[in-house]
């Protein structure tokens, strides 16, 4: 049917543009034809409605208000009255071309005639007086209301009338009808003359309407047939081609504009060409071009069988510096990292902008034997802090890689690997990290379970493990950090290291810290009842720091559990107290103001400077487990004298973790530490297990043998 009406479809903009004009002409016809015949019905309906009431009301003055208040009995008018007022009415309906004029009266339910215009016929039906056997119904309406009624009604032998009831009250407050009827017949003559007229002003408009398609089709053709064959020039790449405009009418108007939209597009081609290849920012390479260099080069080393390194850098906390220090300063930072990179590598390769702060390298000939010098290259270019708008600003770099033809075959699956492969050096601060498939089937793994972690919440399958922390001097039992634990209704238990970062990663660590904050909150209440009083340490990630509703649901959560704030302690780690400074602080005080211990978790690890840290209404600082390690090197016992002198210069008291063994026991001791943690003391347990634990040694722990 579609091919059926293509082909029958007029193939040239002239013919089609006077198609057009010819069925706009025929509807414009058919609905003016319709509207005027419309029209005419009314007005001709209207008329005969007129004249009917006019006749009705003049019965009145034909017959005589005499003969009206006179007949109001069959004796009150005589035959030869009664022929004389019929012979009046027929006359007059004669002349105004009615059918029928009668009166009508109502007694003790019956309609009957007080006058008749076809009394003087054959017929003896409508006598004076006679009964009406079949009164339409709007007669009777008439007579009920006292309102004029129209109706249509076929008598009984067969003619369809139109006709009218008009009320009128005698002296005596009686009512008569007078009524007038007009032929069906004669409304139909003069309904077919209304439509005959309408008809034929319909073909003549139509006529005019046609002639006039033909004649505008003509006019518009030629210029639009003009336009088609500029379009088709500049469709296959012909930018040059104009239209040639006379005149400044509207197709004159709009051959301009085609010429000015054929000097825009070939401008906005180029433009977009270059936009769809070049980042705006940097003038670099964007992802797309990125894909396509990499499967270029790919091509190319298929030929030669030589390896193509894609490189992934991807900026340390850059976001601080956008939040910090504003956008402008963001834009020039990667402005001045991509010259950077650009300087440094030379023709050896290409570099490119993969997305906010990530920038790739690809360089050919590079493999994993030789990657190193490389990627040492690249952390010797970040590391001078960059001069911008009067900051001096640190930076640093993530760095992840992938190879052909080790780990895929396009532009794509590289960048994907060794994006995968930079987000992995992030994770365990590592310079930087080759893709390894196996890390990238943990990842699915960890993302699954991540998938699975509200279930957990919601199903009470997490567990909190707690740790004791004890006196160094005395050995009392001063404390625990509580340790969340998943048993995993089908894997076990599963250890945190395997969800908690992807949980920190994607917000989902907001419900796993309510939930810990609930579960302590009780056990502390449990533990005070029975007269264990022990301040229970709880890790606060910086998510949770850094959202302002974070404070009114933990304030909620001591209010619902009755807990004391006293034996709860709050930890967050450095990075996360400089990550927000003011927002941070301000919960800071919230916090302590609510009576909550505070203290800063793997001091040593971030960047924190000494005039912030003594504005924090902290109680504690923490040493991270990974200074344990070195406290057998005189450079390492001394920078964790340092931290001890620092925390009880600050009056803080000052806890070391990861403690293993009697030596750092004893060196940490020497150094002033006022509490330890770690495998020496106990490993984490659940209360369960800690509440006889802690009864056992009477709340004090002492060093073995």
């Amino acid at each position: 049917m579609k091919h059926l009406l293509a082909h029958l479809m007029p193939q040239t903009a002239r013919l089609k543009i006077q198609m057009v004009f010819m069925l706009v002409s025929l509807l414009a016809t058919v609905a003016y034809s319709l509207y005027a015949w419309n029209m005419q019905t009314v007005a001709v309906r209207s008329a005969i409605d007129a004249r009917l009431i006019t006749a009705a009301a003049a019965m009145s003055k034909i017959i005589g208000h005499d003969y009206l208040r006179s007949a109001k009995s069959a004796e009150s008018i005589s035959a030869e009255q009664y022929l004389s007022i019929s012979q009046l009415l027929s006359d007059y309906g004669h002349k105004v071309g009615l059918h029928h004029l009668y009166v009508m009266t109502q007694q003790n339910g019956q309609v009957r005639f007080l006058a008749n215009s076809a009394a003087n016929r054959a017929d003896t039906r409508g006598q004076y007086f006679q009964p009406y056997a079949t009164p339409p119904a709007a007669l009777l309406e008439a007579f009920q209301s006292g309102d004029p009624r129209f109706a249509d009604y076929r008598e009984r032998d067969g003619g369809l009338f139109r006709s009218v009831f008009l009320p009128m009250t005698r002296e005596d407050s009686s009512v008569v009808v007078l009524g007038a009827d007009i032929d069906r017949d004669y409304l139909a003559n003069l309904l077919d003359e209304a439509l005959v007229r309408s008809f034929i002003i319909g073909m003549l408009s139509l006529a005019i309407g046609l002639l006039g398609s033909l004649i505008l089709g003509r006019l518009l053709a030629a210029p639009v047939v003009k336009l088609a064959d500029v379009a088709d020039r500049i469709a296959r790449g012909d930018y040059r081609a104009r239209v040639s405009v006379e005149g400044n009418d509207e197709l004159a108007r709009l051959g301009r504009a085609f010429n000015a939209m054929s000097v825009a597009i070939s401008e906005r081609e180029s433009e977009i060409t270059r936009q769809a290849y070049i980042d705006p920012l940097t003038e670099l390479p964007n992802r797309v071009r990125l894909v396509e260099l990499i499967n270029a080069l790919i091509y190319r080393a298929q030929q030669a069988k030589e390896p193509v390194a894609v490189v992934m850098i991807d900026i340390d906390r850059f976001k601080y510096i956008n939040d910090f220090l504003g956008y402008n300063v963001g834009d020039a930072a990667l402005k001045n990292i991509a010259l950077r990179l650009s300087e440094m590598l030379g023709k050896t390769g290409h570099l490119g902008r993969f997305s906010g702060d990530e920038f790739v390298l690809v360089l050919p000939g590079i493999d994993r034997n030789n990657i190193d010098d490389t990627v040492y290259r690249l952390h010797t270019v970040l590391e001078p802090p960059l001069a911008i708008s009067g900051q001096s600003i640190d930076i640093a770099g993530s760095i992840g890689a992938s190879f052909y033809p080790q780990h895929g075959t396009s532009g794509n699956t590289l960048l994907r690997q060794a994006e995968s492969a930079m987000y992995m050096a992030k994770r365990v601060h590592a310079p930087y990290m080759i893709y390894d498939a196996r890390q990238e089937e943990s990842r699915k793994d960890q993302l699954s379970l991540l998938g699975e972690l509200k279930v957990a919440i919601e199903e009470n399958q997490l567990v909190a493990f707690y740790q004791p922390k004890v006196g160094l001097q005395d050995g009392f039992i001063v404390g625990v950090e509580a340790l969340v634990r998943w048993r995993h209704p089908e894997r076990g238990w599963i250890p945190p290291n395997q969800f908690i970062p992807f949980a920190e990663q994607t917000g989902r660590i907001r419900g796993l810290t309510l939930w810990m904050l609930r579960e302590c909150m009780q056990q502390s209440c449990e533990w005070r009842e029975v007269g264990i009083l022990m301040k229970i340490s709880i890790n606060v990630s910086i998510n949770d720091m850094e959202d302002p509703a974070f404070v009114g649901m933990v304030r909620e959560i001591l209010v619902d559990t009755k807990a004391e704030a006293a034996d709860l302690c709050l930890e967050i780690t450095e990075s996360a107290v400089m990550g927000e400074p003011e927002r941070v602080m301000d919960a800071l005080f919230t916090f302590r103001e609510l009576g909550f211990k505070l203290s800063i978790d793997d001091f040593g690890t971030g960047y924190s400077s000494l005039a912030y840290l003594s504005r924090l209404p902290v109680n504690e600082l923490k040493i991270d487990r990974s200074f344990m390690m070195h406290l057998n090197e005189t450079d390492g016992i001394q920078i964790v004298r340092a931290i001890v002198q620092l925390g009880h210069i600050l009056k803080l008291e000052v806890v070391a973790e990861g403690v293993e063994n009697a030596e750092v026991w004893n060196i940490l001791s020497s150094l002033g530490c006022d509490a330890v943690q770690g495998f020496l003391v106990a490993k984490p347990m659940p209360a369960i297990e800690l509440t006889p634990w802690h009864i056992d040694h009477r709340g004090r722990w002492t060093l073995p043998g």
